[in-house]
């Protein structure tokens, strides 16, 4: 029983208190960032997306290299203080094992939820396969999506990117069907912003960073919901930038307005009023050409798995003060009760 508490309790704190704590404090540093006077939906993307998937990403992180940090060395210092010798305590183990089971069996559910939409072969999925090579052959600000098309007749899809690594342009044989070479031109385009920043990925850690925390829709759910209608805007301008025609764009955004279940990263937006945004900016791109705010780099994409790597890295460095606290008060909790 003893040996079971720490596992147990340690589990239910970081995830009903240390997630929830800190999904406040990125609330506060996302409502400070929207009262900025420098503030812009289409800007600090990356940052936005930092704060709301670094909300638990991090602190799960932190406590889960910990506790193995603590299963390597023997080093907890529960451990050493109430059980003689770290070599008889496998706590750390067992609370490592444990958080990593809450965190798979809710990972689970989220990627059940995008698998992506299945391709088909029937007659008229091989012709929209051939236009699709076609058109692109023929468009060279498409050719970095040669062989990343795949057509599918699956009830209610339309356009989206699919594949975490390996990224596809998902295409419905019908709806394709409504849309002319250069509307179909321009929403590739679109996906193409989609398939160059791995953004189905990013997509699936933001819904699995909202998830995992008992308060994250609640807190944080406004804020995921602004920064991915803000990256829908943001490629719809990018594919305009690289030669997309801003009404053709607009033109297939209404046509594929509201996206399936199978769509993760669509071209369409079940909301209203994103949907107006775009189609006025796309409107408003038609008249004068957009022009990029500031310099064009590679996406946060890096940055973030440069930071979860420190993450990681860190109780090996600077010691695992934290766990001990929590291991030392789950085992004073039980002696409490059982007194």
């Amino acid at each position: 029983m003893a040996e079971a508490i720490f596992p147990v309790l340690g589990t239910i704190f970081v995830l009903a208190v240390v997630l929830p704590v800190s999904a406040l404090l990125t609330k506060g540093a996302l409502l400070a960032l929207e009262r900025s006077p420098w503030n812009s939906p289409l800007h600090g993307l990356e940052g936005r997306y930092l704060l709301l998937t670094g909300s638990s990403a991090l602190p799960l992180a932190w406590f889960l290299s910990a506790g193995v940090h603590q299963t390597e060395t023997g080093s907890s210092l529960s451990c050493l203080l109430d059980h003689h010798t770290a070599a008889l305590c496998f706590e750390p183990a067992f609370f490592t094992a444990t958080l990593v089971l809450a965190l798979f069996s809710v990972g689970a559910r989220v990627l059940r939820r995008h698998r992506g939409a299945p391709s088909s072969r029937s007659a008229s999925a091989r012709a929209l396969a051939l236009r699709l090579e076609a058109l692109i052959a023929r468009t060279p600000a498409l050719g970095p999506l040669r062989g990343r098309t795949v057509v599918t007749e699956l009830g209610g899809h339309a356009l989206g990117t699919q594949g975490l690594l390996v990224r596809r342009v998902a295409v419905g044989v019908h709806f394709a069907a409504t849309l002319s070479d250069e509307l179909l031109a321009s929403a590739l385009a679109h996906e193409l912003e989609h398939v160059r920043a791995f953004d189905p990925l990013r997509y699936v850690a933001l819904e699995l960073a909202l998830a995992l925390n008992p308060l994250g829709h609640r807190l944080l759910g406004r804020h995921a919901a602004a920064w991915r209608g803000a990256r829908e805007a943001h490629c719809d301008r990018e594919a305009v930038l690289h030669g997309a025609a801003p009404l053709a764009l607009a033109s297939a955004l209404l046509r594929a307005a509201r996206p399936g279940p199978s769509e993760a990263v669509a071209l369409g937006a079940a909301d209203a009023s994103l949907l107006r945004l775009r189609v006025g900016l796309l409107l408003a791109f038609a008249e004068h050409r957009p022009t990029r705010c500031c310099r064009r780099g590679r996406s946060g994409l890096q940055l973030a798995v440069a930071v979860l790597a420190l993450t990681l890295i860190s109780p090996h460095q600077t010691g695992t003060a934290a766990l001990d606290l929590l291991h030392v008060g789950a085992e004073r909790a039980l002696s409490y009760l059982w007194s």
